[in-house]
């Protein structure tokens, strides 16, 4: 983290605001371990090693620990890391999402899922663009509508407690799955870039045993993606 990186990403992103930039050089800190769990974040050192006022700083803390990327007790520091919480977490997705992708089905209009194409189509195109160009903006937004496409199947099945449940765990859910988006395996993106399209394709069938395999699925395929990530990062520790 320096002036240099924040320069180079004003100049690929002209009309990003800063604090926004700021937000993703910090968030990619975090989520690539260059900044460790329960690590202190003081806005006056990022903004000396930035070369940007505190304003900026304070804005894009806030939006972290929102996300609870960081926690706030007195100073910011970076949240906690568990393996098992990540385990858990993960486990119910898988239950959670596959539940709400049986219900969808029965009940969704052919206009919800047409929504549901708009964003699996966005997701193949910012899929495209992270294999590409390697912007860790991209990799952000690419969360974003990640976030967007598996809450909108829960909400396509229409039960309030189901999404009163994952309102509840969708901030630390997915804080998880964005250590395996800035950190992906090879050839990562470009198979996620089609399986979002796969999922629609499935769900205009109207099955509901289908629907609930193709997203438990998914949901798995990333799973085991990120326990491999996990594994690695647990044998680095111990190595050093």
């Amino acid at each position: 983290m320096d002036g240099q990186v924040i320069q180079r990403l004003r100049k690929e992103n002209p009309f990003m605001p800063l604090q926004d930039i700021i937000h993703e050089i910090l968030l990619q800190e975090i989520v690539t371990f260059q900044l460790l769990p329960g690590s202190k974040i003081t806005q006056s050192h990022v903004a000396k090693t930035l070369g940007v006022s505190r304003s900026p700083v304070n804005a894009a803390l806030q939006r972290l620990a929102k996300n609870q990327y960081v926690e706030k007790s007195g100073a910011y520091r970076v949240a906690s890391f568990s393996e098992k919480e990540c385990k858990d977490m993960m486990e119910l997705a898988v239950q959670l999402e596959a539940y709400a992708a049986g219900r969808a089905v029965m009940i969704m209009t052919d206009k919800q899922l047409d929504e549901l194409y708009e964003l699996a189509y966005l997701l193949q195109k910012k899929g495209w663009e992270n294999t590409k160009r390697r912007n860790i903006c991209y990799c952000s937004e690419t969360i974003e509508l990640e976030r967007q496409f598996h809450r909108k199947i829960i909400c396509l099945a229409d039960h309030p407690l189901l999404l009163a449940i994952y309102d509840q765990i969708k901030y630390r859910l997915f804080r998880y799955r964005s250590y395996l988006m800035y950190n992906p395996p090879k050839g990562y993106y470009s198979i996620v870039s089609k399986d979002h399209l796969i999922i629609c394709d499935v769900l205009k069938l109207r099955n509901k045993v289908m629907a609930e395999a193709v997203v438990q699925r998914h949901v798995s395929f990333a799973e085991n993606f990120l326990k491999d990530i996990m594994d690695k990062r647990l044998y680095m520790g111990n190595e050093e």
